[in-house]
């Protein structure tokens, strides 16, 4: 039998230069000598004794790391590491617990970076080896009678970037709960899309952000948070406006919402959708809540979809700047400003074809002409309107007469 001592000095050079991975706290000499049969023979005896005992009073797993490692049996202390993760997640909800979970997968993660690309891989735990009831038997059940094992007809391989996800989404949990400690009773089994949503309401938007990457998940609820911690700035900063006549506590207020307000343009500028579908969430958002939007976002989104933007303020009753939109675009296609809404070329009888929401237009013209308020909107537009077509009707011809 191989004694703590010596086995500690034998591997210590090599942990302490990172060839092989070092044990997690392992208590050498406590733990090796109370083994009285050849580890080699019975290490089965011990992964079973680790599987039925409650962590918080014994703990077996690092014993069997340090085994495997010895034993140069890497893809098992991986799982041994792995299946010790998945456990702490489920029943030391705790913040060490969670400090733990992530040692246990990077120390799991580092096994497999030891062996052969090929061969980086380890057989999912199954949840059913872990028992609920401390000190049980692994071999007999309630009554005292052998169980035998859970039947499955599959199993879930774990490769390398399978690990890599669970070590991400186990750093999030960790940071959720040094930043909220009452969150880290949730956080240990919490999934990707459940730690988002937390993190969000937190507000570590980049750990979200990281972690939605990590699994592929969407974007949205980033944005739709970010924007309603926006929100909610924005009203604390008017009201303190309005209460206080402290600058200094007015100037903290207005940084903190300029910082918010920074980070939402960037996050937009550093992720683009296909169709602006983030730009449309956060408008949606804003909008919503009854906060005027601010000039980059607009001259962002109507370069994108000008249609979408008229829209969402159709939808909301902003008829002036739903108004003053449409001018605009019709400006744009006439020749002036035509790049602030992604036009290559205004209207022409070379240039190519163009177009206009005309629904939307309708929709608009309706409103406005219901209201008297509006009168002289309505007239400017429908004006604009006549400058088009004639435009429209003189490129026409000059393309029929070219034909």
């Amino acid at each position: 039998m191989c004694h703590g001592s010596s086995l500690y000095q034998r591997f210590s050079p090599l942990w302490h230069e990172r060839i092989v991975p070092a044990p997690l706290s392992l208590h050498w000499e406590s733990g090796l000598h109370h083994v009285s049969s050849p580890l080699s023979l019975h290490w089965d005896i011990i992964e079973s004794r680790a599987r039925a005992v409650d962590l918080m009073s014994h703990n077996y797993y690092e014993l069997l790391y340090a085994f495997h490692i010895n034993r140069h049996n890497y893809r098992k202390a991986g799982t041994v590491m792995f299946e010790y993760g998945m456990r702490l997640g489920r029943e030391v909800r705790t913040q060490l617990g969670l400090q733990k979970q992530v040692n246990c997968y990077l120390a799991s993660l580092n096994c497999l970076r030891l062996i052969r690309p090929d061969y980086a891989w380890i057989v999912q735990p199954s949840s059913g080896a872990v028992y609920e009831r401390p000190g049980a038997s692994p071999k007999r059940n309630y009554d005292g009678e052998f169980a035998t094992g859970p039947v499955s007809g599959q199993i879930d391989i774990l490769e390398l970037k399978d690990l890599q996800k669970e070590y991400t989404l186990a750093r999030s949990r960790l940071n959720l709960a040094q930043h909220h400690p009452p969150s880290a009773a949730i956080a240990g089994s919490a999934s990707a899309v459940e730690m988002v949503s937390l993190l969000v309401q937190t507000g570590l938007f980049d750990c979200a952000l990281s972690l939605c990457q990590t699994f592929k998940l969407s974007l949205t609820p980033i944005f739709e948070g970010l924007a309603f911690k926006c929100i909610k700035l924005q009203g604390d900063l008017e009201l303190a406006g309005c209460q206080s006549a402290v600058y200094h506590h007015h100037n903290q207020e207005s940084s903190a919402t300029d910082e918010a307000w920074r980070l939402l343009a960037s996050y937009l500028e550093k992720h683009p959708t296909q169709n602006a579908q983030h730009h449309r969430c956060v408008i949606n958002k804003l909008l919503s809540h009854g906060v005027p939007l601010p000039d980059w976002m607009v001259n962002t989104y109507k370069g994108v979809d000008a249609a979408a933007l008229l829209r969402l303020y159709l939808n909301y009753d902003l008829l002036e700047e739903a108004a003053e939109l449409v001018l605009e675009y019709v400006d744009a296609l006439l020749g002036k400003g035509h790049q602030y809404f992604g036009i290559e070329r205004p209207l022409s009888a070379t240039a190519s074809l163009v177009w206009l929401p005309y629904t939307s237009i309708d929709q608009l013209l309706q409103a406005l002409n219901e209201t008297q308020t509006n009168a002289s909107i309505y007239n400017k537009l429908q004006d604009k309107l006549n400058d088009y077509h004639k435009l429209v009707d003189q490129t026409t011809r000059r393309r029929l007469q070219a034909q």
